[in-house]
């Protein structure tokens, strides 16, 4: 599959959870629902994060910054878009529960470049 079918794919993907989270916003009452309201909520919401993060960078990466491996770029943003997703999810969870700090993202934000060196230092090992 070509770089443009890829991004379709995650495209449609994307599309697909944003409209699956707006249902849940507008239809699903939390208080009825319980955990498994806050869990649709916060799954959807974070699959959408990825995919349009996705697409933005991997984007911003092959065609505005010219870079040659678009299979290599991909990768890179996915994972960032991942650990992005992440941050800002439990970030709003935090906050939803009245327990949010602004030192919790300073320690979530510190862990995301922990797994980030992590992943630079595999990929570096393995050439």
């Amino acid at each position: 599959m070509g770089l443009k079918g890829y991004l379709s794919s995650i495209g449609l993907g994307t599309f697909l959870a944003w409209f699956a989270w707006m249902v849940v916003l507008f239809n699903v009452n939390p208080a009825d629902t319980g955990v498994a309201g806050l869990v649709m909520f916060y799954v959807t919401l974070s699959i959408a994060l990825i995919g349009t993060l996705t697409i933005i960078m991997s984007t911003l990466r092959v065609y505005i910054l010219k870079r040659k491996v678009p299979v290599r770029e991909i990768r890179k943003a996915l994972r960032h878009s991942v650990l992005f997703s992440i941050v800002a999810v439990v970030s709003l969870a935090l906050s939803a529960a009245g327990k949010f700090h602004s030192w919790h993202v300073i320690l979530l934000v510190a862990a995301a470049c922990v797994i980030e060196y992590f992943f630079m230092q595999f990929h570096r090992e393995r050439g």
